[in-house]
């Protein structure tokens, strides 16, 4: 059963994402107090984004436990191809992809960096390195519309299970799930410092389960050109509708997670992200109750290029 997860990894690229901010009024003693928050990449422009991902994975099956380590980082190159009051264009390129998972069978890696992978069994992943799509997303950083997501799926061989995979967690409508669980969280408007905002999401996991997502974002300061914004959630995962690997099973699976984003103001880049994610529960079908827990620690940083 431990099996199943090691495809968390996949869905991680996910985990990708955040900006903010324009407009920083002053108090009578020059403090800032409020900013404008909203998705304002500049048009023209490149950036380069780094999302590292550690997980791991403890469950326990008939008395037994097993952990599964795992590490993912992914290098994506944003380029802003329009930008204005209605939202923007933006051609994201897959630049490199690493993964590492220890797992009680031992450790298995890829690094599309090196050229040593061709025993790796992720070595298929390297058909998405220098692929891209394109986003339309809002001020609001609502995703509203992907293109060239299934050229990516057709880059795998048809009878590559990697591709029945991708089609399950890269499908238009599961993949802008995906990125606006990221990039969703602007209120598009200004906000005062120590003020929280709400923005709900939901998401797929790897074409597993569906993760409904409660957050609450709070503008906690604003430091020259940067503004720091704090995010709590409250997560809760089901199984997929329809014939999904987990489908028959019972899930009571619940999570929280906690983080800190730091925005540039005029620009709307993000400088660094760092968020903690747990996940506890169970997983249960034909009477086996499997207990499990799940942390990960999601970080970006980004750079102009």
């Amino acid at each position: 059963m431990h099996k199943i997860f090691y495809s968390f990894i996949f869905f991680i690229l996910i985990s990708n994402t955040n900006f903010a901010k324009s407009k920083a009024p002053s108090d009578v003693d020059g403090a800032v107090q409020s900013a404008v928050l909203r998705m304002n990449l500049k048009q023209g422009l490149k950036y380069l984004y780094t999302t590292n991902t550690s997980q791991v994975i403890s469950q326990e099956i008939m008395g037994n436990k097993m952990n599964i380590k795992q590490h993912t980082t992914i290098d994506y190159i944003y380029e802003v191809l329009k930008s204005n009051t209605n939202g923007l264009q933006i051609k994201t390129t897959y630049q490199s992809i690493s993964i590492s998972t220890d797992t009680p069978e031992g450790n298995i890696s890829y690094d599309s960096k090196k050229q040593e992978n061709n025993d790796s069994p992720f070595k298929d992943i390297e058909a998405i390195v220098g692929k891209s799509f394109t986003m339309y997303v809002s001020p609001e950083g609502e995703v509203t519309q992907v293109e060239g997501m299934e050229s990516i799926i057709n880059s795998f061989a048809k009878d590559d299970p990697a591709q029945q995979l991708l089609k399950q967690q890269f499908s238009d409508s599961a993949f802008i799930n995906i990125m606006n669980a990221a990039l969703n969280i602007y209120p598009n408007k200004e906000i005062d410092l120590g003020e929280s905002w709400r923005k709900d999401s939901s998401a797929e996991m790897a074409g597993l389960m569906a993760t409904d997502m409660q957050n609450t974002y709070t503008l906690t300061d604003i430091k020259g050109n940067d503004a720091v914004i704090s995010l709590t959630s409250i997560l809760k995962l089901s199984p997929l509708s329809g014939e999904g690997i987990l489908s028959n099973m019972k899930i009571n699976l619940q999570g929280t997670q906690k983080g800190t984003i730091n925005t540039h103001i005029t620009s709307g880049l993000i400088i660094s992200s760092t968020i903690n994610q747990e996940i506890t529960g169970t997983l249960s079908a034909q009477g086996l109750e499997i207990p499990m827990n799940i942390t990960s620690e999601i970080t970006v940083t980004g750079k102009e290029m």
